[in-house]
């Protein structure tokens, strides 16, 4: 959430928070309409010390968040990712075991 903040480029700055429930797990997600990420940053924001060219309009960016979420996710059982579209927005989704 703090990135969807952080990052969004727009005069008018919206964020959706969500949740499905499946079957083990629940899939969180936070949607922004910021300003996406390119297909090529996408696989690369998850590693530790990663950033994309995107501005922050607050603090600077160290390149941990996403990679701690990444870990904290994975090492019980779930999966993180993110769909995108430059100048759009994207959408980040996380799964959390029941």
């Amino acid at each position: 959430m703090s990135n969807a903040i952080k990052y969004n480029d727009k005069p008018q700055g919206l964020i959706q928070i969500g949740y499905t429930e499946q079957d083990v797990l629940h899939e969180f997600y936070v949607r922004d309409n910021g300003p996406g990420i390119a297909e090529e940053d996408k696989s690369r924001i998850f590693k530790l010390f990663e950033i994309t060219s995107n501005q922050s309009q607050r603090d600077s960016s160290t390149g941990i968040g996403l990679n701690l979420l990444k870990i904290i996710v994975e090492e019980q059982g779930g999966k993180i990712w993110v769909e995108s579209k430059e100048g759009e927005g994207s959408v980040f989704y996380f799964q959390w075991m029941k």
